[in-house]
């Protein structure tokens, strides 16, 4: 190997380590950073594995003005087993995001159980690229890093709206062990 070529082959090696540290501080940084992360009192009254429902991980996401949508939605899929994450996109104001933290925080149950946390730090979303993908990879990462205990990931939107009860998504999903 010449003399030209060993020069390459460590400028390249030296530039792509760069970038994975900088691609790995960046997310390192922004995927730690939330507006409202909640205690748990009773968290130890839930209990999970086998022989117990199945728990789900919620992803929440809107863009902006959907603050209250999101919280509606929050409040028709919540149970005390499940973790959630709320999301308003890069479009939404920091204000916005503290009513959602207000809100959130108003519900005694999600007080004292602890499984709800918003994002303080939002991802640029745009639903024609792969950004909606990333922030949604970056989502489960976070649930997992948050509390790993659960069984399902569930990504909704802020328009959308629950047709089935907690209890019909256990029997659900629970059936669908059985076939796979």
């Amino acid at each position: 190997m010449g003399a030209d070529k060993k020069w390459l082959l460590i400028f390249f090696s030296a530039a792509f380590i760069s970038v994975i540290f900088l691609f790995f501080i960046s997310g390192y940084r922004s995927s730690y950073y939330y507006a409202f992360s909640s205690r748990k009192s009773f968290a130890s009254s839930v209990h999970y594995g086998v022989g117990y429902p199945p728990a789900f991980a919620y992803y929440i996401s809107g863009g902006r003005g959907d603050g209250e949508r999101i919280f509606r939605l929050l409040l028709a899929v919540y149970h005390p087993r499940n973790r959630y994450l709320l999301h308003i996109a890069a479009d939404g104001t920091d204000d916005e995001r503290m009513r959602l933290v207000a809100m959130v925080k108003s519900v005694p149950a999600v007080r004292a159980f602890g499984n709800v946390d918003v994002i303080g730090k939002p991802d640029p979303v745009t639903y024609m690229g792969s950004t909606s993908i990333a922030a949604i990879l970056r989502a489960a990462s976070i649930l997992l890093k948050l509390d790993g205990r659960w069984d399902w990931f569930v990504t909704l939107s802020a328009l959308d709206y629950p047709l089935i009860t907690q209890e019909g998504k256990v029997v659900f999903f629970f059936s669908l062990c059985f076939v796979f």
